[in-house]
């Protein structure tokens, strides 16, 4: 290869050192080959063809091949890139409520779980009212008056009975039936027996000790005697006393209290306040009270009456 390459390098040299032949137009000024050409005039000289473009003498052109590739290390191809993950958006749901721990004093240190809660009993079934029925058993004692400058004390005591019928617990009507002796405001000593019928008001009836308003009606019926003769009075008992019968109508009023001992059994405490007139045929003829003073008459009387006893509720 290198000897071939020295042949034409060889070449290329003597084909660059023979002359050229010039044309008239083409020697430069001074040329000594070029003096001897004769120009005729009218005669154009003839052109030489161009001469070819020659290398330069020094050129030498050295071929070289170009060093062998390295080798071409063979890959596996790549795998493709998978595709994108698919991204699914959810919204987000709501928390829950936070859950409130109540731990009660006295678990100690270092309690983490809350206790068991369990479920809170039923309150108490309130019992259904049912009306009630009762027995009123009772003493009591009256608190009169006397006459202006009385030497005797006037005042009168005895028992009771009432039937009670209490429909709601806030009210109950009481029938009553009484017997009274002592002695009344004239001196005399008298026997009576009132029939009331009054109506009970309960201010607190859910309370172990209830208070109670009363208020109601009387009719009463009274016996007097005396062993000495009076304006009031006529004979009696076959002409050996002195004495008369008197009727009244009236009303009364007033307060008291219930303890319950039990649900069947109570005691009660009050005081009544009454005023009566007389309503009998001798009303007219011979009242009951006359003023020794003024000799005013009348047959409107007032008092007290206390009473204290058992009741039995059923």
């Amino acid at each position: 290869m290198r000897r071939s390459l020295t042949l034409v390098s060889v070449a290329a040299a003597m084909t660059l050192s023979v002359p050229a032949f010039a044309g008239p137009g083409d020697c430069p000024q001074g040329s000594w080959f070029c003096a001897d050409a004769e120009v005729k005039p009218g005669v154009p000289a003839p052109q030489a063809p161009a001469p070819a473009a020659q290398p330069p003498r020094s050129a030498v052109v050295v071929v070289e091949e170009p060093p062998a590739p390295p080798p071409v290390e063979r890959r596996p191809p790549r795998p493709p890139a998978p595709p994108p993950p698919v991204v699914i958006y959810q919204p987000v749901p709501q928390a829950p409520p936070p859950r409130v721990i109540i731990v009660a004093p006295g678990y100690g240190y270092g309690y983490t779980q809350p206790p068991p809660r369990f479920a809170a009993p039923p309150p108490p079934r309130v019992p259904r009212w049912h009306p009630e029925f009762g027995i009123d058993l009772r003493v009591e004692g009256v608190a009169l008056g006397h006459p202006n400058n009385g030497t005797y004390n006037a005042g009168m005591g005895g028992v009771g009975l009432s039937l009670r019928y209490r429909p709601v617990p806030h009210f109950a009507f009481d029938l009553g039936v009484d017997l009274l002796a002592g002695t009344d405001y004239n001196g005399f000593q008298r026997t009576e027996v009132p029939i009331s019928l009054s109506g009970i008001l309960y201010v607190n009836p859910k309370s172990r000790v209830q208070f109670y308003l009363m208020g109601g009606g009387n009719i009463s019926r009274a016996e007097v005697r005396s062993d000495f003769p009076a304006p009031q009075l006529g004979l009696v008992d076959g002409g050996t006393q002195y004495g008369a019968t008197y009727t009244y109508a009236g009303g009364q009023g007033g307060g008291g209290f219930e303890f319950r001992l039990s649900r069947r059994v109570a005691l009660h405490l009050d005081a009544l306040g009454f005023i009566r007139t007389r309503i009998d045929d001798g009303a007219d003829r011979s009242p009951e009270f006359i003023d020794p003073q003024t000799g005013n008459t009348t047959n409107l009387s007032a008092g007290a009456l206390i009473r204290g006893g058992v009741n039995l509720w059923w």
